[in-house]
């Protein structure tokens, strides 16, 4: 749709993707006429499918046909009850970066604010659906939503550390003996420690190995479900198995080091007299 259409008021028309899939459905559709209240209009092109989460009142672009405004005004004048048709009523404007956003909306205000007499400053002389000011508090919700689940997932596996700890800490008074055995064989504190760092690293690493499968497996069964088009679909985060790979280093470090240095500092005699 080019100015020379809307300066001669030419009868063209773009459908969306949904309204032209209603109306040519399985056929081409550019260069059709379209009857519009008795007026021939000639299909010029077909948006895109798109997503919104708004419609600025008005429904859909998908399901949207969108004509030059002069011809808009010529074939659907206002009529004598009052309604809006030949009207503007929306202005949809896009920076052309958002990081200009905020000037290029202030221009808006400028401009319209000169030709319709109202201050620029009153916020409230013309109301402005800033869809990227909507979108920065959704991405603020879904930021809060993360670092929350994120403090969930530390937890988590700071309790299952200290489940690694016990259950160490039950391995060593049970296998007592075992140490003043080994001891009295010839091994040394460090080797007694090394081995149940080790004892605890395999349980852990197993352990998280098992969760990370089972997370991965369940966000890949969920990309198979049909989801609404607003609902993406979850993602694997390389960040996250990154930093869940580092906690849980940290943590068999931790729940392994005590167990092992309790039990590298029993004596021989004393881990042989117990029953």
């Amino acid at each position: 749709m080019t100015a020379e259409d809307q300066n001669n008021g030419a009868r063209v028309v773009i459908l969306g993707a949904e309204s032209n899939h209603q109306l040519f459905p399985g056929k081409p559709s550019i260069g059709q006429a379209l009857i519009v209240a008795g007026y021939p209009y000639t299909v010029i092109g077909v948006l895109a499918s798109k997503q919104q989460n708004g419609s600025y009142g008005s429904g859909p672009d998908n399901s949207q046909l969108f004509v030059p405004f002069s011809a808009m005004e010529r074939d659907f004048p206002p009529d004598s009850k009052g309604s809006f048709r030949g009207i503007v009523n929306d202005i949809v404007v896009q920076p052309v970066s958002s990081a200009v956003h905020v000037a290029a909306l202030r221009e808006v205000r400028k401009v319209l604010s000169d030709r319709h007499h109202f201050d620029p400053t009153d916020l409230d002389a013309v109301w402005v659906w800033d869809t990227l000011e909507s979108a920065q508090f959704t991405d603020n919700i879904f930021h809060a939503m993360t670092v929350f689940f994120a403090v969930v997932a530390l937890l988590t596996l700071a309790l299952g550390g200290i489940g690694v700890m016990n259950i160490m800490l039950v391995a060593v008074s049970e296998r007592t003996r075992e140490i003043g055995v080994r001891k009295a064989l010839g091994a040394t504190a460090v080797d007694i420690r090394r081995h149940f760092l080790v004892e605890s690293a395999i349980i852990t690493l197993v352990s998280g190995a098992l969760g990370l499968i089972c997370g991965i497996g369940i966000i890949v069964a969920l990309r198979l479900l049909p989801l609404p088009e607003f609902l993406p679909h979850p993602v694997i985060s390389a960040t996250a198995i990154i930093a869940s790979l580092i906690t849980l280093a940290a943590i068999t470090v931790t729940a392994g080091t005590y167990p092992a240095l309790r039990a590298a500092n029993l004596t021989p005699i004393e881990c042989l007299r117990t029953d």
